[in-house]
């Protein structure tokens, strides 16, 4: 209620809009590169290649769903294959 009266500035809304895909990122590189603590990016070579196809449909996309699918199907294709 009290920020519903409150107007926010274009570039405060420009720089919010960047927020969850930074919040997302981080999260994603912490779980892609570290292991135990230490940076160990072969420790999940297959999440990292799957990473790829993910990204990519998240840019084309920018659908959240359409890109966790493809990263689950990605991984799935991957741990069977290997």
């Amino acid at each position: 209620m009290i920020f519903s009266k409150l107007r926010i500035p274009d570039l405060m809304i420009r720089w919010l809009d960047h927020v969850p895909v930074a919040v997302m990122g981080a999260l994603l590189a912490q779980e892609l590169l570290i292991t135990d603590g230490r940076v160990n990016p072969g420790a999940h070579t297959l999440e990292l290649i799957a990473a790829v196809p993910a990204f990519l449909t998240a840019f084309l996309t920018k659908s959240l769903f359409a890109t966790v699918i493809v990263g689950i199907l990605t991984v799935v294709g991957l741990r069977m294959l290997f």
